[in-house]
């Protein structure tokens, strides 16, 4: 690292630095390295020498840039925070300690493409503090061979009204990204020129959800993602007025269909880590979609203890009916199919009923879970938020039934309590021993691998679009 402009510490900022020091060994984050600069740079490397990011101060602002064999993913770029207040962390910032580590190490999913997923980076972290409110936060970067991310940090102890980020992705002139809200159609364009789309009750403006797609002139596809979103809300990339190459992190005050309650702030208990902002990167199409296991490695460890009961497969939308389950039992295990699924309207209603826990007179419930149980076949029932005002007994219920899982419909994914709110739901299920599958527009942020059994996200066009 190079460091420039060194300063000696006043007493005041040495107490502050231990209590930041404090916060950051809870964090996880290791040893820290005194540093005291207004202009510095970092750069970590993929251990296989292809892949870098470099972080930048220059004049108390910070920036990013990433490359690929040579070749620029990502132009120089703002990065930062934006507060509930106003203040901004990373526009007039001074480095305080930084930390660099290797990790060579490697994991075991419960499902996937690979039976081992390889966990391999360089990761150079800074600590900085913010010179007009004297805020401690930090940034950390990394670099895999699959790609790059970062992610910023809230180091001093207490809350925080997190409004906005500063982050932004500045592409090479002949970037075309595939522009697409919700269950739209993909637009090839160029990142200046995403269309603005919304309604009174969404948040409007030229903006494009995730994983975002790029092309670039040259031997390059890169996928802008993120990963581990805890407590946060979700990011859409917005085209930049004047910056015809440029894309700005919009964090999501409505739900993406407009329902709950819109926040314009998420506060979070500090510290805190946010999202990774990460850039899946290779040289064609096929090795973009190998490399996004960089995704999956961003987001945190498994947390359950016992995963035997989590299987994955097909299942069998089955007629809201007693025969049609039973013939869609003997049509699954015929075909080796393992589950079959009761859709909306096994309980009543789509959006009046509200009691998910007695089936229309057409199905004899108990009849069907108990012969798919016989046959080796999972049951898979829908549910819809009307009816989830008590996840933890509602659940408890299905398992004792024999139930398999749930699909859970209408999900309105997009503020930070929705985020809390379908984190939950996997955990309860997980309690449980259901597995879960997320329907309508909730987009991947790696937490499959946290909770194993949310099994499926359907953030995709369905078949009732005729796609």
């Amino acid at each position: 690292m190079n460091v420039t402009g060194r300063q000696e510490p006043s007493r005041r900022r040495v107490l502050k630095g231990a209590a930041v020091a404090a916060a950051t060994a809870a964090l996880g984050i290791g040893s820290t390295y005194p540093a005291e600069a207004s202009d510095a740079s970092v750069t970590a490397t993929s251990l296989d020498g292809t892949t870098s990011i470099t972080m930048s101060l220059t004049g108390g602002s910070l920036r990013w840039s990433a490359r690929r064999n040579g070749a620029t993913v990502v132009a120089g770029s703002a990065m930062g925070l934006r507060l509930g207040d106003g203040t901004t962390l990373g526009a007039d910032a001074v480095v305080t300690s930084h930390q660099h580590r290797h990790v060579d190490s490697a994991w075991q999913p419960v499902y996937g493409r690979n039976a081992t997923v390889l966990d391999t980076y360089q990761e150079m972290r800074w600590n900085l503090r913010d010179n007009r409110t004297s805020i401690n936060f930090g940034v950390q970067i990394r670099a895999y061979a699959t790609g790059v991310a970062f992610r910023y940090v809230l180091l001093d102890p207490g809350t925080a009204a997190i409004a906005g980020e500063l982050t932004t992705f500045v592409f090479p002139d002949g970037t075309l990204v595939y522009s697409a809200r919700d269950e739209d159609d993909y637009n090839p364009v160029t990142p200046g020129s995403i269309p603005p789309t919304g309604t009174s009750s969404t948040d409007t403006g030229p903006l494009t959800d995730l994983p975002l797609t790029a092309t670039y002139s040259g031997d390059l596809i890169a996928c802008v993602c993120e990963s581990a979103r805890i407590d946060y809300p979700r990011m859409m990339l917005s085209s930049v007025p004047g910056q015809p190459n440029s894309l700005a992190a919009y964090l999501m005050r409505h739900t993406a269909r407009g329902s709950g309650a819109v926040q314009t702030t998420s506060t979070v208990t500090t510290p805190f880590v946010t999202p990774w902002r990460a850039v899946v990167i290779g040289s064609t199409h096929a090795e973009l979609i190998d490399n996004a296991e960089l995704v999956l490695n961003l987001a945190p460890a498994g947390d359950l203890a016992d995963t035997s009961w989590i299987k994955p497969g097909k299942v069998f939308r089955c007629n809201l009916t007693t025969a049609d389950g039973l013939a869609g039992v003997d049509f699954a295990a015929a075909r080796g199919l393992q589950y079959i699924e009761y859709d909306s309207g096994w309980y009543g209603p789509e959006h009046t009923s509200t009691d998910a826990t007695q089936s229309i007179s057409a199905i004899d419930l108990r009849t069907v879970i108990r012969y798919a149980t016989g046959k080796g076949i999972g049951v898979f029932l829908y549910v819809n938020p009307m009816a989830l005002n008590s996840p933890d007994s509602l659940f408890a219920r299905y398992r004792r039934w024999g139930v398999a899982g749930v699909k859970l419909g209408f999900i309105n994914d997009g503020t930070q309590a929705m985020t809390n709110q379908i984190t939950a739901w996997a955990r309860t299920a997980a309690r449980h021993k259901l597995l879960i599958d997320t329907h309508d527009d909730v987009r991947p942020f790696g937490y499959e691998r946290t909770y194993p059994n949310w099994i499926s996200l359907e953030g995709v066009r369905g078949n009732e679009h005729g796609a």
